[in-house]
C-alpha cells in the first residue's frame, strides 16, 4: 500500500504543468538592440505556443481526469498563468521595440533591403518563385526603399 501511495504521488506530480512563467520586466531590457529585441520576441512567440499547447485536452489532463480530476483545474490555472506571463513580456518588449526601433536610421533600412533581396534570391534559387516573380518583387523592394 505504501508503494502504491508513493507511485500515485509521483504520477500526480509528473502530470502537472510545470511553472514556465516569465518575468515581465528584466534587467537590461532597455539596453537591448533592435535585433536582440526581435530575436527575443521571436523566441517568446514559440514559448507562448508551448504554454498554449499545455491547456485544454492534453495527455496530462486526460491522465489526471482518470486519476485525480481536481488536478485538471491546477493544470489549467498554471497553463493560463504561463500564457499570461509570456504575453505580458511580449507586450513589454514590443513597447520598447516600437519606441526604440520604429525610426531606425538609413543604415538599418538598407540592411533590411539587403536581407529582403537575399531572401528573394534564395527563394528563386530554391524554385519557390519564378524569374518573373523575382524580378517584380526585387523592383518593388527597391522602389519602396
Amino acid at each position: 500500500m505504501k508503494n502504491f501511495l508513493i507511485l500515485f504521488s509521483i504520477s500526480l506530480l509528473a502530470g502537472c504543468v510545470s511553472n514556465k512563467s516569465v518575468q515581465t520586466v528584466q534587467v537590461g531590457d532597455n539596453d537591448k538592440s533592435c535585433a536582440g529585441l526581435r530575436a527575443e520576441l521571436s523566441q517568446l512567440g514559440a514559448k507562448f505556443e508551448d504554454a498554449k499547447d499545455e491547456s485544454g485536452v492534453t495527455g496530462k489532463n486526460v491522465g489526471l481526469a482518470i486519476v485525480f480530476w481536481p488536478g485538471i483545474i491546477v493544470n489549467e490555472v498554471r497553463s493560463n498563468k504561463n500564457e499570461d506571463s509570456v504575453d505580458s513580456r511580449i507586450a513589454h518588449l514590443t513597447n520598447i521595440y516600437n519606441s526604440k526601433c520604429s525610426g531606425e536610421d538609413a543604415d538599418s533600412k538598407s540592411q533590411t533591403l539587403k536581407e529582403k533581396l537575399l531572401e528573394l534570391k534564395g527563394m528563386l534559387n530554391e524554385g519557390l518563385i519564378t524569374e518573373q516573380e523575382y524580378t517584380f518583387a526585387k523592383k518593388k523592394a527597391l522602389e519602396n526603399n
